[in-house]
C-alpha cells in the first residue's frame, strides 16, 4: 500500500514524536467537509482506521503521537464533526477507541490505544487510512479524551529533541518529555507546523534554531523558544512546489 502522505513515529521510551511527511498537506479539506463515519477492521494482517468524509482531502492531515499515555492525534483544518457524538468505540487489536473533538474551524481525531505503535495513512478519495504497525511498548495508562490538556501541576523543563531524517525522505523531530502529564498541542499555519508544550520550560542549551536543510527532507529549520509557560516549536517545511518525492 503507497503512502505519499503518512507519517510513521515509533519510540520506546516516553516521548512526543513529529514526523513530517515528504509532501505536506496545506488546505488539507475542503471547508465545508464533514468526518461521516469511523470504522476499524483487520486488513492483511494489519489494523486499520478508516476515516469516512463529506468531501475529498487533498493529503493527509498533519499528525502527532505521545507515547505514554499511548495515543496518535490527527488535526483536520476545515473539517467538523458530523457524527453527532465525541466518542467511537472499536475495542479491536491495539486500537480501544476514538475520540473526535471539533474546536473553531478544525477536528481533531485521537485514537487511543492499548500499546504504543507507529502508523500510516493513505488518502482514497473521500476517504482516510490509517494503518497501525505493530505495538513497541506496554502501556498501562488510561487514554483521556482531552488529548491536549496539561495534567502537570509545576512547570517541567524539557529532557532533549533531535532531528531525524526518517524513512521515504520524511522528517522526524523527536522531543523527549519529562512525563507524560505534559500536555501538547499542535497546528499548522501556511508552511510551517506550531507545537506547543504545557506548562514546560526549555533549557538554555536547547533553546536554539535547528538547520536542517542538508538532511533532504521537507523539513528546512526547527526553532525552539519560550513562550510564558509553555515551550514552542516552529517547524518550517519547503512549499508544496518545491517539496521532495520519493524515488520509487
Amino acid at each position: 500500500m503507497n503512502n505519499h502522505n503518512g507519517w510513521t513515529t515509533r519510540r520506546t521510551v516516553r516521548g512526543l514524536v513529529v514526523s513530517v511527511a515528504v509532501v505536506l498537506g496545506s488546505g488539507l479539506a475542503f471547508a465545508q467537509s464533514a468526518i461521516e463515519a469511523i470504522t476499524g477492521s483487520i486488513q492483511g494482517g494489519s489494523e486499520v482506521l478508516r476515516i469516512d468524509l463529506s468531501q475529498p482531502l487533498n493529503a493527509a492531515p498533519t499528525g502527532f503521537s505521545i507515547q505514554s499515555p499511548a495515543r496518535i492525534a490527527l488535526d483536520f483544518p476545515g473539517v467538523a464533526n458530523g457524527l453527532g457524538r465525541s466518542v467511537t468505540d472499536i475495542n479491536q487489536g491495539n486500537l480501544k477507541s476514538v475520540n473526535v473533538v471539533q474546536a473553531g474551524d478544525r477536528t481533531r481525531v485521537v485514537l487511543n490505544l492499548k500499546q504504543s505503535a507507529g502508523y500510516r495513512t493513505q488518502v482514497q478519495g473521500k476517504t482516510l487510512l490509517v494503518l497501525l504497525d505493530p505495538s513497541v511498548a506496554t502501556v498501562s495508562a488510561a487514554a483521556q479524551p482531552a488529548f491536549a490538556e496539561s495534567r502537570n501541576r509545576d512547570v517541567s523543563p524539557l529532557k532533549d529533541l533531535d532531528f531525524r531524517r526518517g524513512t521515504e525522505g520524511s522528517g522526524r523531530v523527536v522531543v523527549s518529555l519529562p512525563n507524560n502529564q505534559v500536555g501538547v498541542d499542535i497546528r499548522q499555519q501556511g508552511q510551517t507546523l506550531v507545537v506547543e508544550f504545557l506548562k514546560s520550560t526549555l533549557p538554555e542549551g536547547l533553546r536554539r534554531k535547528l538547520d536542517v536543510s542538508d538532511f533532504g527532507t521537507p523539513v528546512q529549520a526547527v526553532t525552539t523558544f519560550q513562550v510564558g509557560d509553555r515551550v514552542r516549536m516552529v517547524i518550517q517545511i519547503l512549499p508544496i512546489s518545491t517539496s521532495l518525492h520519493p524515488t520509487r
